[in-house]
């Protein structure tokens, strides 16, 4: 999932791809969900090596419908609980960040932890206590991608951005979770997760409730060229739903 600082009744459906360029050096990231909220509200996925952080703009709308009929599900008694990481464990100038207008999106790239001061809050608001929150579960290698959907954007895309690889050289998938339903403290130990987690490049411990396809169905020529991968390259992809612990993932690169 992600981290949404205000106030909302749901959120849902979550979606990502995760995959290496092929000379491992770099990772992309797509991520969409469904949000359900009474405000306009915004995002915040937190990225390591952030100084290398590239937006993307993939025109590739049936991706996650390709990416589902890559793989198919097994038998629920033939697999076990999926395995979870933990977390992969901020002095700013005072210029305000910019805000970039990123296909459905509003974004600022905040450096790092202290750089969210600098948000626009004419277009990002978020609580003072998610500064606590990062800062117990994020090093100083994290910064933070900031989004907002645009006003009148119904069928938006995935954002999708691209960064070099965390220094223990995993593939880091942004699920921890932050959200403020109401009525009190935010439950930061545990979350409700809604989540299919699709991969390329990985090991096949990456699949949780699927196995891989003998051939993908990804249109890969859509993709930046350093990204592309064959169509017999395995997809993998783990679904986890219910109350679980609340944690980032972190894969193996294959």
């Amino acid at each position: 999932m992600c981290i949404i600082p205000g106030p909302i009744h749901s959120v849902s459906s979550t979606k990502l791809f995760v995959l290496p360029n092929q000379a491992k050096t770099r990772q992309m990231t797509f991520y969409m969900n469904s949000v359900e909220t009474p405000n306009e509200n915004m995002m915040i996925l937190p990225v390591p090596k952030i100084d290398s952080i590239e937006l993307h703009t993939i025109k590739y709308k049936a991706m996650f419908k390709d990416l589902r009929e890559s793989v198919y599900r097994v038998p629920e008694h033939s697999y076990s609980s999926f395995e979870y990481s933990n977390t992969l464990r901020c002095v700013a100038s005072l210029a305000p960040l910019e805000v970039i207008s990123h296909g459905s999106y509003l974004v600022s790239i905040a450096p790092t932890l202290e750089d969210l001061h600098r948000l626009d809050t004419t277009v990002f608001e978020f609580p003072p206590d998610i500064f606590d929150f990062f800062g117990k579960h994020y090093t100083r290698e994290f910064g933070y991608l900031c989004c907002r959907l645009k006003e009148g954007h119904q069928d938006y895309e995935p954002i999708c951005y691209s960064h070099s690889l965390h220094s223990n050289g995993k593939r880091f998938v942004p699920t921890l979770h932050y959200h403020n339903h109401g009525g009190g403290k935010v439950d930061t130990d545990h979350a409700d997760w809604d989540h299919l987690i699709y991969s390329a490049g990985t090991l096949k411990e990456a699949n949780h409730k699927f196995i891989s396809n003998s051939e993908n169905k990804i249109r890969w020529k859509r993709f930046p060229e350093a990204f592309r991968y064959l169509e017999t390259s395995p997809i993998r992809c783990a679904e986890i739903s219910g109350n679980h612990p609340n944690r980032d993932i972190a894969f193996a690169v294959a």
